[in-house]
């Protein structure tokens, strides 16, 4: 969808065991700080667009964190897959 930017906060190798959703930005949970702050990918892609910042990482642990700590920086749009990618496969 237009309107959503699909964040894979995944590693690199669980993104190759796993799979990934087509058209979504790789993004590992170790770097999130950096990107969610003023002057990071993130944090201006939240600023410049009405896209909605969803999150999704392989359980939803690592994306429900994630949310929370782009919404204490003021990205209000944050969201994520409860399940992670885990409950998307298995909801087809």
């Amino acid at each position: 969808r237009p309107d959503v930017a699909l964040i894979d906060l995944r590693e690199q190798t669980e993104r190759e065991r796993h799979g990934v959703i087509p058209g979504a930005i790789h993004l590992p949970y170790a770097r999130l700080q950096e990107n969610i702050t003023p002057g990071g990918m993130l944090h201006e892609l939240a600023k410049s667009t009405t896209k909605q910042i969803l999150f999704y990482c392989a359980f939803g642990e690592r994306s429900a964190m994630a949310v929370q700590a782009a919404q204490d920086v003021g990205i209000a749009s944050a969201r994520h897959i409860q399940g992670g990618i885990d409950a998307w496969r298995k909801a087809s």
